[in-house]
């Protein structure tokens, strides 16, 4: 599995997933306290992908909690193929066996830095408390392989240049990295916040 995945499935033994990659900044209420205004849930519903990185694309799966008004379940699906243009046959997919759940706590206006190097975006999140419970993890596909590494079970996605792992066991419940979300027309930031305002732990753009 891609550097930023595996990080991020240690960090949730760590704690998780949602889906999803590395934790730019640290935690931390923004300035202004969130306004709970009820947000506009719906329009996180539906199907996100990520940029290719390293071989592999994240498919978010976002639905409204039946029963609910606040909260959601978060499923995110990747594939991984031969060539780091994320092109071709898809050669891998790992699916985890349980959803993250994020549920609306308030609003806040502020602002999101999508990356390195990057002009900070005007926008109103959404903050959220996450829950990933207790799940395990499955690669399938013609290029996985299972593999004792140091004594413990891995899942192998197997390249011509090399292969990417995961351990195969039971990862705890715990939160995911990301406190908070936003969406404007065809992309959907899942968002950190680190004291002042937000830095965006995923992009994803709508299927």
């Amino acid at each position: 599995m891609r550097t930023r995945l595996l990080t991020a499935a240690m960090t949730l033994c760590l704690s998780a997933c949602g889906g999803g990659g590395g934790n730019p900044g640290a935690g931390g209420a923004p300035s202004t306290p969130p306004v709970a205004t009820g947000g506009n849930l719906d329009a996180y519903a539906g199907t996100w992908t990520s940029a290719c990185t390293s071989h592999a694309v994240d498919t978010a799966v976002i639905q409204r909690v039946p029963g609910s008004t606040t909260a959601l379940t978060i499923g995110v699906t990747t594939n991984y193929y031969a060539n780091t243009t994320c092109t071709g046959d898809v050669i891998a997919t790992q699916v985890w066996s349980a959803d993250t759940t994020a549920t609306y706590v308030g609003s806040v206006t502020s602002s999101i830095t999508p990356g390195p190097g990057q002009a900070a975006i005007a926008a109103t999140v959404d903050k959220v408390t996450t829950q990933v419970p207790q799940r395990g993890v499955t690669l399938t596909g013609t290029f996985v392989s299972h593999k004792i590494i140091d004594g413990q079970p891995n899942w192998c996605v197997d390249y011509a240049g090399g292969s990417v792992c995961v351990p195969d066991r039971i990862y705890e419940s715990g939160t995911a990295p990301f406190d908070g979300l936003y969406a404007h027309g065809g992309d959907l930031y899942e968002v950190k916040s680190n004291g002042t305002n937000f830095d965006a732990v995923e992009h994803f753009t709508k299927r």
